[in-house]
């Protein structure tokens, strides 16, 4: 019994879906064999010839556990999570931990060995994300983005700044189960809206270390979608404002200014001041 408990799958690896199947074969391709981690894979809707197989891919990635759901219809990001997040507390409860990845994006081979023994070790921490190398579709690191690492330090520049990579957090599955799922109401923010939940409801963390390599690509910038995210992300600082905070206020002036500037001078200031 003891021995069976030792090998249990402790981290579920949600990674949502969308006509990407290059990508994602890329993605669970970098996830170690040690220690064995669950994947689900939702898939929001795709074409036919982009579905993902789960026969196909739990027989290419034997190292894994794959499960597989697929939507008939594209619903969009928040829905496919939360389903994602429904899915595992319903079917793996005593698997203490969720994880995110995105079709596309690439872990270090040691990051989740890495974050559960965090977890593990730190057991007051209820979202643990990492820095993160922005790389290019080839592969070609672009810049390191780098969050600060202690909780009250991140409760600050949250209003500055996302602290989390979305592709890059650990959440334990107890806190997921009590602060609910992702937030319906800001569009292309959802993440930032969600993270928010655990820095006011718990401890979190940043382990100080490129874990997973985020895949930037230019041509798949919408500008009416980082319109859209812009907008929601006054509307989640505004939900948690604190107006005598002058982070804050530094942070609703930020993301006006983003609204003004081209977004290839976005991308060279976050290189420069490693913003996000």
């Amino acid at each position: 019994m003891s021995n069976q408990k030792t090998n249990a799958i402790k981290t579920t690896v949600l990674i949502p879906h969308y006509n990407n199947l290059d990508g994602l074969h890329k993605s669970l391709a970098s996830i170690a064999a040690k220690p064995r981690v669950r994947v689900l894979i939702v898939d929001d809707g795709s074409k036919a010839e982009q579905r993902p197989d789960e026969a196909k891919l739990q027989n290419c990635f034997a190292h894994l556990q794959v499960i597989v759901l697929l939507n008939e219809k594209n619903r969009g990001i928040e829905h496919v999570l939360n389903q994602g997040l429904e899915y595992i507390l319903e079917h793996f409860p005593d698997s203490p931990y969720i994880a995110r990845l995105d079709a596309g994006d690439t872990c270090h081979p040691e990051r989740f060995a890495i974050q559960e023994r965090y977890m593990d070790e730190h057991p007051e921490v209820a979202l643990l994300g990492s820095w993160v190398d922005i790389v290019t579709t080839e592969g070609k690191k672009i810049y390191t983005y780098k969050a600060p690492i202690a909780h009250e330090e991140i409760k600050r520049s949250m209003f500055l700044k996302i602290a989390f990579m979305h592709p890059s957090v650990l959440m334990r599955a107890s806190a997921v189960r009590s602060i609910g799922g992702y937030p319906y109401d800001y569009p292309a923010a959802e993440d930032y809206a969600y993270f928010f939940k655990f820095v006011h409801a718990f401890k979190t963390a940043v382990i100080p270390q490129s874990l997973t390599f985020y895949e930037l690509n230019n041509k798949g910038i919408s500008m009416t979608k980082r319109k859209r995210q812009l907008r929601s992300r006054i509307k989640v600082l505004w939900a948690n404002r604190a107006l005598g905070n002058p982070y804050f206020w530094l942070g609703m002036l930020r993301v006006c200014m983003l609204f003004i500037l081209p977004y290839s001078w976005v991308l060279f200031l976050k290189k420069k001041l490693n913003i996000q």
